[in-house]
């Protein structure tokens, strides 16, 4: 599955660099980040009877000297 934000460059997300950050899947904005994803769950859904919580992709963005991180 690829997953594509097209209204989102590797330059802005370069200020998130070895952060955690949420990708709102509607709006392709930043909606949280943070240095562990525990700081970020909150915002983001995926447990039954958290719908209202927005819905979002959850990825670490890597450093300018790091590879992708694959989990």
């Amino acid at each position: 599955m690829t997953i594509t934000f097209p209204y989102l460059s590797i330059k802005k997300l370069q200020k998130y660099a070895g952060k955690w950050v949420a990708l709102d899947q509607k709006t392709q904005r930043v909606v949280a980040h943070g240095k562990t994803l525990q700081d970020i769950a909150p915002y983001v859904s995926g447990k039954k009877g958290e719908e209202k919580k927005i819905t979002a992709y959850a990825f670490k963005v890597p450093r300018k000297d790091e590879g992708p991180y694959v989990l």
